[in-house]
């Protein structure tokens, strides 16, 4: 008994198809075409390419693979399969096939696992070299570029925005604050302070020294030693070279990723790897922060109690919800807050009350 059905049929030497009626019996497979028989082959001497499924091709290959497959259409492929399946002997599913798809799909996994140890493990190590060897003039020089770029891009945002002119007792107390932080330990850079007429309660350093303080964040301090652990913050960024490190390990990630997806859109994770490089700069500059009012002997329950208010602003404008670490640029603000708290150090800012009232005002009209 034999059943005849249509197929297309590649000779494995070209890229070429040919439409074939195959013929098959009880013991062997005829290939057919208009211009005559092309081939008879026995059925132990073929396999199926995969397990029959509903409404997909079926593929028929030498069990000697030389590139040779019969194609079935979808709409004959469960009829193919049942007469293969019946007949001496029945033509088996190629499990080497279901091998290759296995390993495929473990390739797959194992070169995305792998990009991924790349990412969190050789990106930092390269990024942290590139940005210490980084030639320091250029370095000061992308951030005062970087600088005007931030003011003017401020500036079409808010309508209120301006660059504060603080009087000279704010400046003396600014380079005060800061020759005291560094009495022990010198500062790599010359650090250049600038104020911002902004509701924003923050400050963010730039590389190579510069240093934008948002008057929002002047108006919820209560101290110059508040003011000071700010100001050790944004100077750990400078001193660790994090500005250039963010933007190092942003474009390395960037491109990685693009290279897993195949330049497909892959936002949220993304999004977290290149947060999470910015969280553990955050918390080195914390620490930085911690260890330099230390040795100043600065105390640090003031920079706390900031921290705290920041932390009610932060939950107030998120209509009370506390966002997990994993989606926060900052370090858990609790820990924060807890680490500065319980800083050993008691010992004051050594500038004046007049100085601190005219670098708290720097701001106002």
């Amino acid at each position: 008994m034999s059943f005849n059905v249509t197929a297309r049929y590649f000779d494995g030497k070209t890229s070429a198809a040919q439409n074939v009626t195959v013929i098959i019996d009880d013991r062997d497979v005829l290939i057919d075409d208009p211009d005559g028989e092309i081939c008879k082959i026995a059925r132990q001497d073929l396999l199926l390419c995969e397990k029959p499924e509903t409404n997909r091709p079926l593929r028929l290959r030498r069990a000697q693979d030389n590139g040779m497959r019969i194609v079935f259409d979808a709409q004959d492929a469960s009829s193919v399969a049942d007469a293969l399946r019946h007949g001496s002997p029945a033509v088996a599913v190629d499990e080497a096939s279901r091998k290759s798809i296995t390993r495929l799909i473990s390739g797959i996994v194992g070169f995305t696992v792998l990009v991924g140890l790349t990412i969190w493990l050789g990106v930092p190590v390269a990024v942290n070299l590139v940005a210490d060897h980084y030639p320091r003039q250029s370095e000061i020089a992308l951030g005062k570029a970087g600088r005007e770029q931030i003011l003017f891009a401020l500036e079409q945002l808010e309508d209120d925005f301006a660059v504060c002119t603080p009087k000279n007792a704010a400046d003396r107390a600014v380079q005060q604050i800061v020759a005291q932080l560094s009495n022990s330990t010198p500062f790599e850079y010359d650090y250049d302070v600038t104020f911002v007429r902004s509701n924003i309660p923050n400050a963010l350093a730039l590389p190579g020294g510069q240093v934008l303080v948002f008057s929002g964040l002047l108006d919820i301090m209560e101290s110059q030693e508040a003011f000071t652990g700010v100001l050790a913050h944004e100077i750990g960024h400078s001193e660790k070279h994090h500005g250039l490190r963010n933007m190092f390990s942003n474009i390395a990630v960037t491109q990685l990723i693009r290279l897993i997806s195949g330049g497909s859109a892959m936002v949220p994770a993304e999004f977290i790897l290149q947060q999470g490089y910015t969280r553990d700069m955050e918390r080195e500059a914390d620490q930085f922060a911690f260890e330099t009012m230390e040795r100043a002997n600065i105390r640090m329950t003031d920079t706390a109690v900031l921290f705290g208010k920041l932390n009610k602003t932060l939950k107030d404008g998120a209509h009370g919800l506390d966002l997990p670490e994993m989606f926060s640029s900052h370090p858990d603000m609790e820990a924060r807050i807890a680490q500065f708290e319980n800083g050993p150090s008691t010992g004051a800012v050594d500038i004046s009350d007049q100085d601190w009232q005219a670098l708290k005002s720097a701001c106002d009209d």
